[in-house]
């Protein structure tokens, strides 16, 4: 009786201490890849901000089981394990989709309407948004404007032009509130806010019938049950 005794207590300490080991077993080394925008610290101090996150049972197990944490800036992360004391963390960043001039910088901004990166170089693939001005230029914060109708449209309209690879070099919003989209000899008039997700949809299917001509499309009455036919093309010389 007292020797089964005894091995139970044995086993039971060897599994306390295998317990208390795994558990304070800590990843010490840490790489990133991927990450532009932010810097290493600031991505792992993202992932883990507390020092029990760096557990690596903890760690495995949130990762295996739960949802990874949102940081500004990236779409998502991917972790590799390279031992029980060291990962590499993939970053996806939010790529830019257009960007304002502030101030000789070039002010760019995600499809989320967050400013990702301040610089004085220009991105001659994206589209530039001229006629506006947002009430902060400050990285990691949203665009606001006192019409917040216009900033939405400003998103829609940048998100489509990336998302559709056209090949566009000005958004610009006039005094009254109306916009128009220069897309190399093609002016494309949308008007107001009104109906800019069908405006939107009739431009991406019209453009690559006039992508080789010079005019103006006026896509600014643009309704639900308008044929592409119906809009009016106005060639210049």
């Amino acid at each position: 009786m007292y020797k089964t005794i005894k091995n139970v207590i044995i086993v039971a300490i060897i599994l306390c201490s295998i317990v208390v080991v795994v558990f304070t077993l800590k990843i010490q080394h840490i790489e990133v890849n991927g990450n532009n925008k932010l810097s290493d610290i600031e991505i792992a101090s993202s992932i883990f901000e507390k020092e029990t996150d760096k557990s690596a049972l903890i760690f495995w197990a949130k990762e295996k089981f739960g949802k990874h944490k949102k940081i500004n800036f990236v779409n998502d992360y991917y972790v590799r394990w390279v031992s029980p004391f060291s990962i590499i963390i993939d970053v996806h960043e939010k790529p830019s989709i257009a960007y304002v001039r502030r101030d000789l910088k070039n002010v760019y901004f995600d499809k989320d309407g967050i400013i990702n990166d301040i610089t004085e170089t220009k991105d001659p693939k994206l589209l530039e948004v001229i006629g506006v001005n947002f009430k902060k230029y400050e990285k990691g914060t949203k665009l606001e404007a006192k019409d917040m109708r216009i900033v939405n449209a400003i998103i829609n309209i940048s998100s489509s032009i990336y998302d559709n690879k056209l090949p566009a070099k000005y958004l610009e919003i006039a005094q009254n509130g109306e916009m128009s989209v220069f897309i190399g000899n093609v002016t494309v008039l949308l008007g107001d806010t009104k109906n800019i997700e069908i405006k939107l949809q009739r431009l991406s299917d019209i453009y690559g019938e006039i992508s080789d001509l010079k005019g103006t499309l006026d896509l600014s009455n643009a309704s639900e049950n308008m044929l592409d036919e119906q809009y009016i093309f106005k060639k210049s010389e």
